[in-house]
């Protein structure tokens, strides 16, 4: 499988919450924005997470501009419904008056999977809008629902065409389904910590997805500590780093306290525990999964703004993944 994260022209991108998939969106429309494609940026779930990360004020229902190349939609399913309502029955006015009530989640709660369908059914409308005989977008960037609700999101349309014989809803969710199975049309990255847990719920979500001929690939570590000690010393400075750091500031000539020396190897042990944990978690992932995999640095910010994002679209853009 390619390492490309433009692969195809729908990226879904999922992770465990917390690991960081709404940054590993934004840098991946970025970069691939940078490399001239025409890129969708969408969020769902009206969590407004991406607008802050470019200092923008929050997205709504209308396409807007973030940045070259790089326009950015927020997916609500009242207004998703309206929409429906409209392109396929005609009925604009009756959408409108169920904007803002309660009929949307009455609606949605009575037939499971018709928010996901209204969700990701806009994302469809978009990946297949044509101008003037060609694409709008070159890629859609879709900041997904986590892990743990990813396979019933994108099962919705399957559970709709098995109890739905025929007429618009039907032909909705088999559009949906056709476009969410074809590898050319559409993927799912994986976004992870080098870290036990997001790890192991990974490997569960890559199995799951497979089992629904959906296709992953590649995953992104996010995160990844800096490698600062050698093997042969990791070990070592994992169990007892005091020992080495005074014999070390001794031989070069550096006179430390005995608190300053305990401050050092308390950071220097945690770093070195860090570490080793990390190989072990991504050596974990490529033994359990065959699928490429790209890293991320950790970024040593207090917070992610648009200067961390450049930086992170630059490091996919020099690993290849902007196919």
């Amino acid at each position: 499988m390619s390492a490309s994260l433009t692969a195809s022209r729908l990226a879904i991108v999922s992770g465990k919450g917390g690991v960081g998939k709404t940054t590993v969106s934004a840098a991946l429309a970025l970069a691939a924005g940078h490399a001239g494609k025409r890129v969708l940026l969408v969020e769902v779930e009206q969590r407004q997470a991406i607008a802050p990360l470019f200092g923008e004020r929050p997205i709504g229902y209308e396409e807007r501009r973030l940045a070259p190349n790089v326009t950015a939609l927020s997916v609500e399913p009242d207004e998703a419904l309206v929409e429906y309502l409209y392109l396929f029955y005609g009925i604009r006015r009756v959408g409108k008056v169920l904007r803002g009530t309660k009929a949307v989640d009455f609606a949605t709660n009575v037939a499971p999977g018709l928010r996901d369908i209204l969700l990701i059914g806009k994302v469809k409308e978009a990946e297949r809008r044509r101008q003037e005989g060609r694409y709008v977008y070159d890629l859609i960037v879709l900041d997904a629902p986590p892990t743990g609700r990813l396979p019933r999101f994108l099962d919705a349309p399957r559970a709709v065409t098995e109890l739905v014989s025929s007429g618009p809803i039907r032909k909705q969710a088999q559009g949906v389904l056709d476009m969410v199975t074809d590898p050319k049309r559409c993927r799912v990255v994986l976004v992870t910590l080098p870290e036990d847990m997001p790890v192991r719920e990974t490997v569960e979500a890559a199995d799951a997805l497979a089992k629904m001929s959906v296709t992953v690939g590649p995953i992104v570590i996010n995160s990844v500590l800096p490698e600062v000690f050698s093997s042969a010393k990791l070990k070592v400075l994992a169990r007892d780093a005091a020992t080495p750091l005074a014999a070390d500031a001794e031989k070069a000539g550096i006179r430390l306290t005995e608190d300053a020396v305990d401050g050092l190897a308390r950071v220097t042990s945690m770093h070195a525990r860090k570490t080793l944990c990390q190989r072990g978690a991504i050596a974990e992932l490529e033994r359990e999964t065959s699928i490429p995999s790209l890293q991320l640095p950790y970024v040593f910010s207090p917070r992610m703004g648009r200067d961390e994002i450049d930086r992170l679209s630059a490091e996919l853009e020099a690993q290849g993944a902007i196919g």
